[in-house]
């Protein structure tokens, strides 16, 4: 693809992957990524995009898609009318969508499943909502109806008038050491259910509602998982008795009711349940209601920006309004369906910077968690992460959790079973710390190499995954493909990954000064955070107070680690060679 393609154009390719043990029996190897140029504007001053890769867990898609013989989808161009793309054993063919364009995603994902059976039940579905039909760039795509692939995505699949990708396969997966690879799987799936951590059923985290237990009425895991993440939630009385939302955390759904100030707990559901079906990325979508309505509240927006509606904190049936806006691009929901920096450069402020009432932004994406407020503080995973990230994300990595839970002993458990060797640990760990710049180098080699595979590294139960073992993971590997390797050897693909990835995003125009501090953590450093635990300041993961540059010495730590030239954030001549990248050497 050549530089600087419009998202929306043709030319940019839509790539679903699976990985070498997606749809085995390893815990948790649903996975499958999405690689493309992102949707929304990365840049405040100019318009720049990223090129980066979402994932999603599935309970059918990635599985059906690998037995049908496809390792790897490729899409460009655009359907005539609206389409969805079939695959199957026998052929790929583009169908005629009419049936379910126009349609919520729940409804599309079900029309789809029930046309579509086979030898082995069910099909998969990658689905987009109205949202995406209607080119709204905050939109996402859904897979299976619980778990999102694309964050940002939907509006790119709509421009190809591309509704959905169904997947029914039947050849199975073949494994080439079927001992070797029983005897490896025995092992693990023991160990994770040994844990005294290891529950069967998601935990409510950090919340401790007592919601949780009342409301949830199902359980709904992906691929070969053992201790699924997501279920879904139903209203038990009320005047919203009935109405159910899932695929998104229910400590999501506590956490924004309480910054909605919603007092009904069924108005919450039904809000997040209204912003799935219309394919809408729940995150922000509720962010920047809230901001919106702050703006109204404080009269920087009026009913002119709206429409003639008034908005007011606390009031469900405007949030609803908002909602449709967006999805219709109405008023205020035209410039919200754009994202975030569009939104406030047309009104004039900055979420990014405003510290009450914002979030923090990088790259033109909403962070998925905000350092200031997470348990955790600003550490490799949750803060510095986000800042070098292509799509604003974290890392599942130990340090995503609070000390409370786990020590720095844990954290170099981790460390060790990501593959690093011992030179590598002593540049990494201090006698009672570790360096921020240098971990978070290797924990995202590690993640990128669990998304290659096709296995999910999110630890929702028991804090320290046993998944998150390369040399294990080794092990599945050579045991399903026949190919050997070293665990060095196969982390040391996440790493190839990570710089190509750069590499791309730099021939779009990005260097060191993309990846931004947020102001809004910034200024944590001296205004503090009220919380009823009392005033909060940005913190790293040993509790320590941070100032910008000690945020500054971090970024400068991770690029040497990366062999990134500090001044530019491009990998170098010596690293590219060293990687055996030297066609990508300009």
């Amino acid at each position: 693809m050549k530089s600087n393609v419009d998202p929306l154009s043709p030319e940019n390719p839509i790539v679903i992957s699976t990985g070498p043990l997606t749809g085995t029996l390893v815990p948790g190897s649903g996975k499958c990524c999405l690689i493309t140029k992102f949707s929304v504007v990365a840049n405040k001053y100019k318009e720049k995009y990223c090129i980066g890769t979402s994932t999603g867990g599935s309970r059918r898609f990635a599985v059906m898609l690998k037995n049908a013989g496809y390792d790897c989808v490729v899409i460009v161009g655009k359907a005539e009318k609206p389409s969805y793309l079939k695959i199957t054993d026998e052929e790929v063919e583009i169908c005629d969508a009419k049936e379910v364009w126009g349609k919520d995603v729940y409804e599309a994902t079900n029309l789809l499943v029930k046309k579509h059976k086979g030898k082995t039940g069910k099909c998969g579905v990658w689905v987009i909502g109205k949202a995406g039909e209607n080119l709204v760039k905050i939109s996402h795509a859904f897979v299976d109806g619980l778990n999102t692939l694309g964050r940002y995505a939907g509006a790119i699949a709509g421009a190809k008038n591309l509704k959905a990708i169904i997947t029914l396969g039947s050849k199975g997966i073949k494994v080439v050491d079927r001992r070797r690879f029983i005897d490896t799987y025995v092992k693990v799936r023991k160990e994770i259910m040994n844990l005294p951590q290891y529950q069967p059923i998601p935990p409510d985290s950090f919340g401790k509602s007592e919601l949780y237990p009342k409301t949830r009425i199902y359980i709904k895991a992906c691929n070969a998982c053992i201790g699924p993440c997501k279920g879904i939630y139903e209203v038990k009385n009320g005047k919203f008795k009935g109405e159910r939302f899932q695929g998104t955390y229910f400590d999501i759904a506590i956490d924004f009711s309480k910054r909605l100030r919603l007092k009904d707990y069924g108005e919450m559901y039904k809000l997040i349940d209204l912003i799935n079906r219309s394919g809408l990325c729940v995150l922000t979508t509720i962010r920047m209601l809230y901001f919106v309505t702050r703006l109204f509240e404080r009269g920087i927006i009026s009913e002119k920006e709206t429409g003639g509606l008034s908005l007011k904190i606390g009031n469900f049936y405007t949030y609803v309004k908002l909602v449709e806006k967006i999805v219709k691009r109405e008023d205020i929901g035209a410039l919200m369906a754009e994202g975030w920096y569009p939104l406030c450069e047309k009104l004039d402020v900055d979420a990014s910077a405003d510290f009450k009432d914002g979030c923090s932004i990088i790259k033109g994406l909403d962070t998925l968690v905000d350092a200031r407020l997470w348990p955790s503080h600003f550490n490799p995973s949750i803060g510095l992460a986000n800042i070098v990230s292509t799509r604003a994300k974290h890392v599942h990595l130990a340090t995503y959790w609070p000390k409370t839970i786990l020590s720095l002993a844990d954290v170099k458990k981790d460390c060790e079973k990501m593959g690093l060797t011992e030179e590598e640990l002593k540049r990494v760990f201090k006698e009672n710390s570790f360096d921020a710049g240098k971990l978070l180098k290797y924990a995202e080699d590690a993640e990128i190499l669990y998304n290659a595979l096709g296995v999910c590294s999110v630890s929702a139960h028991w804090a320290y995954d046993p998944i998150r073992d390369i040399p294990m993971l080794t092990e599945f590997y050579i045991a399903t493909t026949g190919f050997k390797m070293s665990p060095r050897e196969l982390l040391r693909v996440g790493e190839r990954i990570r710089n190509l990835e750069r590499l791309l995003n730099v021939k779009e125009g990005f260097t060191k000064e993309d990846d931004e501090i947020p102001a809004v953590w910034l200024q944590n450093i001296e205004t503090p955070v009220k919380l009823s635990s009392g005033d909060r300041y940005l913190m790293d993961w040993f509790g320590r107070r941070l100032t910008k540059q000690d945020i500054e010495g971090m970024l400068r730590s991770y690029y040497e680690e990366r062999g990134w030239d500090y001044k530019t954030g491009i990998p170098t001549k010596e690293k590219l060679s060293e990687l055996e990248l030297e066609e990508f050497i300009s």
